[in-house]
């Protein structure tokens, strides 16, 4: 009896964080975005840091999508090869938000007139 070959399984790179936050986009002006963050690798809460990201950051299809609020998580570390190598990185990963529904809009007004009522009384 003749087995087929097992297959090879080649190793990939892995990427190791070192430092990690979430954050938003305050303000794009000229070549750059502001940005808040939460500091994840610290276990923050709140907003504690600001950065400035030159835009060069990132792919056109990114830059499409980037608006004021725009959600994204930034990690920076080293990404070693399958070989061993290793190479710093810095990666920046959006949000894509889900899209708010009609129905979406009508159950917040209904929450928002019970909510005022709640007030009046």
């Amino acid at each position: 009896m003749r087995f087929p070959p097992t297959p090879r399984v080649e190793p990939t790179a892995t990427l190791h964080v070192l430092q990690e936050w979430e954050g938003y986009v305050v303000d794009i002006s000229g070549d750059t975005l502001q940005a808040r963050l939460v500091d994840v690798t610290a276990g923050s809460t709140h907003e504690e840091e600001e950065a400035v990201i030159p835009l060069v950051q990132f792919s056109a299809r990114e830059l499409a999508g980037v608006r004021v609020g725009s959600v994204f998580r930034w990690a920076i570390g080293y990404e070693r090869s399958a070989t061993g190598t290793r190479k710093p990185v810095s990666n920046i990963a959006f949000r894509d938000p889900p899209r708010m529904t009609e129905r979406d809009f009508r159950e917040g007004r209904r929450w928002a007139r019970e909510t005022l009522r709640a007030f009046k009384r």
